[in-house]
């Protein structure tokens, strides 16, 4: 035989999961809710065999879950006990309430609740009767929405509130819709004449309707007031800024003529207007549990329409809308920092990255702090820039290089690289960081080609060049160990990077000028690479301010001759050997294949000079003075 099912209604967690424990070793099963909707929205499909729920919870109360599932439902026959950790209102809930206990509770008297539990499933228990057909075409939403007609069949525009707030929550993602439909549903309750909803927020909207049915100095009235009470609820200690958004099409302007009594003759709407005067008024606080939203704000021609029944209904469905406009508010607000964010980083970073990092699930999350992170570092730089600068205009080399960077930044973002910083006129580049691939070391590299390959395209405007000087860059890429964060000062900080590995890139980047190279890379990311990429390895180097050294590759677009490639590689493992004179013929050979190279020009002018002079305790680095 099935346990009795009893539904535990308790925001307070300790407190339901003691009450859910004690009924357990009793012999029965529990669920546990927070709320009463919740409980509604369960209760439609199943019958639990007694309820207990908490007066005091959020949504909907144990008062109001007393009367919704007692009067006219077909679940009314479910005992019910009222809880509460108050004593002082005990008499006027036994009074008032539809409840079958009501007691005063605690953690260390759930005792007395557990006897009541057992008096009232002592008596026979006859299931009522489910009205709803249990068929799987019908949401959840709909049989709730289904169920309530049924249960509050009796009070025509209170259960049309209950049943269009429920339909409210598709609307939460666009909140103009969401304030309309808010806005038509009070109209059932009470045929208002000018209504005001003030949201709080990063920025104050003030969502107003009915407002063109009456003169300038009436709706500032109206508006002062309501700006007046939201100021007192919001706390705000400075000056209100409100954006104002005009709703239409809720209240019919003769509705409004036809409250006016004693209409001798035809007027037009203008006059409507100047004799249009409010005479009713009432307005709520509107707040969650936890949180202040906003003030809702009625007013009337009419004297005395937010009767009691209009106002509880009211009241009822605040704490759902409460919530509903919170979370709708909530969204706006995240979309748009998503937009500005999007805006302000658009340049820097790829529309996949940023993608990534607004839907990056735990583990990729942009942690606030400083991390180590494996990163791959590119840097650029315009060859003979300050001799560029010297012949040209301040205004048209600005120019240029704003052009220059729009076009490298577009390449960058193709291969999800992230710009970190431009320093005049070259550029750091992160793979790695903020979202991180299996390739950083491949897309950097892929990017860097494309970067020196695309030069040609740039059109360099009124930019003027030296003699035998054209537009070149020079790159290098290094890949390691980096402190990633944000980084700065209490006033300031950037999303960067720092460390040896930032410094070693920099210095490869100006080695492309010493071995007449566009792209060096380090032996890091070389080591990250596949045969699909054309390197050549060119020498060892100790860079300035580091020990270790540090094996530096070349890259081409295109792979350079076989035949030069040979003799280098051969020319190179002699001279790493300490093999001077053995090398140079190589290296005079590779410069008969290639007589402009730099890289080879510089290893025979080595040799030459190390066979004669032998450097002392050689281990095949040579140690680089300069940048």
């Amino acid at each position: 035989m099935a346990k009795p099912m009893i539904y535990v209604a308790e925001p307070s967690r300790i407190l339901s999961r003691i009450i859910s424990t004690q009924l357990e070793a009793a012999g029965y099963e529990t669920q546990i809710f927070s709320n009463g909707l919740a409980v509604l929205k369960k209760i439609v499909c199943e019958d639990p065999s007694l309820i207990i729920c908490d007066r005091d919870m959020t949504v909907i109360n144990g008062l109001e879950l007393c009367s919704i599932l007692k009067t006219g439902s077909s679940k009314s026959n479910i005992p019910i006990i009222l809880i509460s950790a108050d004593e002082k209102i005990f008499d006027f809930w036994n009074g008032s309430s539809q409840a079958n206990k009501v007691l005063s509770i605690s953690s260390q008297n759930v005792d007395s609740l557990i006897e009541a539990v057992k008096e009232l499933l002592d008596f026979e228990y006859v299931e009522a009767d489910s009205f709803l057909v249990q068929d799987e075409k019908f949401s959840d939403e709909e049989k709730l929405i289904s169920w309530l007609v049924n249960s509050m069949g009796k009070n025509e525009v209170f259960l049309n509130m209950i049943r269009n707030v429920v339909k409210l929550y598709p609307c939460v993602k666009n909140t103009g819709t969401l304030v309309q439909n808010i806005f038509k549903i009070f109209y059932t309750a009470c045929e208002y004449d000018i209504i005001s909803l003030i949201l709080d927020g990063q920025s104050t909207f003030i969502y107003t309707s009915g407002t063109e049915n009456f003169s300038a100095s009436v709706l500032q009235d109206f508006l002062n007031i309501c700006k007046t009470e939201y100021e007192q609820q919001a706390k705000k200690n400075h000056t209100v800024t409100y954006e104002e958004i005009k709703i239409s099409g809720i209240i019919n302007s003769l509705n409004v003529n036809s409250h006016i009594e004693n209409l001798e003759e035809e007027k037009s709407p203008d006059s409507f207007k100047n004799e249009n005067r409010l005479e009713s008024y009432y307005s709520y606080v509107i707040k969650t549990e936890k949180e202040f939203v906003g003030t809702l704000h009625f007013a009337a021609t009419r004297k005395k329409i937010f009767n009691y029944k209009v106002q509880s209904s009211i009241e009822f469905v605040l704490p759902a809308l409460a919530n509903i406009l919170q979370e709708s508010v909530q969204r706006s607000e995240l979309s748009l920092q998503e937009r500005k964010l999007r805006s302000a980083f658009s340049k820097f970073i790829p529309e996949q990255v940023m993608n990534d990092l607004l839907n990056s699930n735990s583990s990729q999350e942009l942690n606030n702090n400083n991390e180590k992170r494996n990163v791959v570092i590119l840097m650029c730089d315009i060859r003979n820039f300050t001799s560029i600068s010297e012949i040209n205009k301040a205004e048209d080399v600005v120019k240029f290089l704003n052009t220059y960077f729009t076009h490298m930044v577009d390449i960058v973002k193709k291969y999800g690289g992230t710009v970190d910083k431009f320093v005049g006129d070259a550029v750091m580049v992160l793979f790695g960081a903020p979202i991180s691939y299996n390739d950083n070391a491949k897309r950097a590299v892929a990017a860097a080609i494309e970067m020196f390959t695309q030069l040609d395209k740039i059109p360099c405007g009124q930019l003027k060049f030296p003699e035998g000087i054209k537009l070149d860059i020079g790159i290098g890429i290094h890949y390691g160990e980096v402190i990633v964060g944000q980084i700065g000062s209490a006033d300031k900080t950037n999303y960067t990077v720092i460390g040896d590995t930032v410094n070693v890139a920099s210095r490869l980047e100006g080695l492309t000028k010493l071995y007449g190279a566009r792209l060096i890379i380090s032996e890091a990311v070389y080591d990250e690479l596949d045969d699909s990429v054309n390197a050549l390895l060119l020498d060892s180097v100790k860079v300035k301010g580091k020990k270790a050294s540090v094996q530096i590759y070349r890259v081409d677009e295109k792979p350079l001759s076989a035949e030069f490639i040979e003799v280098y590689e051969k020319g190179f493992k002699s001279y790493n050997e300490g093999a001077f004179s053995l090398a140079i013929p190589y290296f005079e050979k590779a410069l008969e294949y290639m007589p402009q190279d730099k890289a080879a020009k510089l290893m025979l002018e080595r040799c030459n000079d190390f066979s004669v002079n032998k450097p002392e305790n050689w281990d095949g680095a040579i140690a680089l003075t300069s940048k």
